[in-house]
């Protein structure tokens, strides 16, 4: 939010829809890398925060160092409120120290904290003794990322519940707070803890001399400053909260969640998740530097090579199986397929569960029981589509019998250790989504070949 409730720097111009975002892309970037110095300046002054921090990471090294040189403190300081921290940090590396203070005071307080734990020790101290806002900034330096106190804001209305409506307006027209600010009051005691809190249609459509303490809701749902910024997301979201007050062990209340911050939130732990059960780490995106991508999809790869080569293992202590009956081999890659397809769904649907809070471990032997069950029908039903497919392709009822049955059991197998392997990471503290589909597909693979190969050899007179 903006440090002066007067001052917006979001633009007039926004873009509606995808081919007028991809013309005005096309456009920045033409004169970006063009000499006609006014256009650019113009096109990019009047751009959305959101769009300018969609282009930036689309552009060429050279035309990001222009565009940047382009816009005025208060769109620098809009732009870096809307970008992700891999672009953040190259901004944070181009933009000149002795302006950067001042632009970090247009900033959300959050925001200004992220781009100061960025810098080196000496220069984060330095810019901060030249903001303005370093008094509110300060005490949220001590919290931890991804947690309440991390992305709260210490702006906030507070009341006192001896006031009356009326001086509680007045009070709102000489403070002028932003609109993040007002849409809860919150009613503090002289050590500033939390009494209670009114929200501001209340205020308005009450008596002019009513009492605070009168309209107020003295049940108020808070969080710790330590409170992981996940949970912290989840209880906003179920109670349907503008905002959230972050308060101390003691219940003084220290600052706000808002619903922006909350938006940030959900987006940055889906994504995370999403990259984890592919075995990324770290954000990223198509823009990415190359060895930046490098550096962060190679490892799971290793990992999943070796997953690879214990598979070949198995397979070459049946060769003599394969040798006698070599169509084994054509029902192997469909076998560990759709196994691990099977699996994905059932990883997919627990760690979103894990993830929204919708699942507690007193629910893991139901969604354990549910998954088995799952497991039989889809065991069933696909060993009986493959295994016929077998049997009539081949002529021969072991056929059938040998892909049919490896596909139940791996068809099962899947349902389970799809559940199993993120409510094992999270019994042990593990964010469940840390590259469970890794995992999850290797077991499959293994366990596939060794059903088909392993049934096979004990029927392969039958088979031959």
């Amino acid at each position: 939010m903006s440090r002066d409730p007067d001052f917006s720097p979001v633009p007039d111009r926004v873009v509606t829809s995808d081919e007028e975002r991809a013309e005005l892309f096309r456009r920045a970037e033409e004169l970006l890398h063009g000499d006609d110095i006014e256009a650019a300046r113009e096109l990019v002054m009047e751009m959305h925060g959101a769009d300018a921090a969609d282009l930036f990471p689309r552009l060429e090294e050279s035309a990001r160092s222009a565009m940047l040189g382009l816009l005025a403190a208060e769109q620098q300081a809009h732009l870096i409120e809307h970008l992700d921290e891999e672009p953040l940090r190259e901004v944070v590396e181009l933009m000149p120290r002795a302006s950067l203070a001042r632009i970090l005071d247009l900033t959300d307080y959050d925001v200004a904290v992220d781009v100061l734990k960025m810098l080196p020790p000496s220069e984060s101290v330095r810019t901060l003794s030249g903001m303005q806002t370093a008094s509110e900034v300060t005490p949220l330096l001590r919290h931890a990322d991804e947690t309440a106190g991390g992305i709260m804001t210490p702006g906030y209305v507070a009341l006192h519940k001896e006031m009356t409506v009326q001086e509680a307006l007045s009070f709102l027209r000489v403070r002028r707070p932003v609109a993040e600010e007002v849409y809860y009051l919150y009613v503090l005691d002289a050590k500033n803890r939390m009494q209670g809190v009114v929200a501001l249609r209340q205020l308005v459509i009450s008596s002019a001399g009513t009492r605070i303490e009168e309209v107020m809701n003295p049940d108020v749902a808070s969080v710790l400053p330590g409170t992981d910024q996940e949970e912290a997301a989840q209880l906003l979201q179920r109670y349907r909260l503008r905002a959230l007050p972050v308060v101390s062990e003691d219940g003084v209340l220290e600052g706000i969640i808002t619903s922006d911050d909350i938006i940030d939130v959900i987006t940055e732990e889906a994504t995370e998740d999403m990259y984890r059960m592919a075995g990324l780490y770290g954000e990223e995106t198509v823009f990415s530097p190359l060895q930046v991508s490098a550096r962060r999809r190679i490892p799971w790869l290793i990992v999943n090579v070796a997953t690879l080569f214990a598979a070949g293992g198995l397979i070459a202590a049946f060769e003599g199986t394969i040798q006698r009956a070599a169509a084994l081999a054509i029902f192997m890659p469909i076998v560990a397929g759709v196994g691990g397809n099977a699996g994905i769904q059932t990883i997919t649907i627990v760690v979103r569960g894990l993830t929204l809070g919708e699942v507690e471990p007193h629910d893991a032997q139901r969604i354990l029981t549910k998954e088995f069950l799952l497991g039989i029908i889809r065991g069933v039903v696909f060993g009986l589509l493959v295994g016929g497919i077998a049997y009539a392709w081949q002529g021969a009822w072991a056929w059938g019998v040998v892909v049919g049955v490896a596909m139940m059991l791996n068809m099962l197998v899947a349902g389970v250790l799809g559940s199993v392997i993120p409510l094992t990471l999270k019994a042990f503290r593990q964010d469940p989504a840390m590259a469970s589909s890794v995992f999850l597909t290797a077991s499959t693979d293994i366990l596939g070949f060794f059903f088909l190969l392993g049934l096979g050899s004990l029927l392969i007179d039958q088979l031959t």
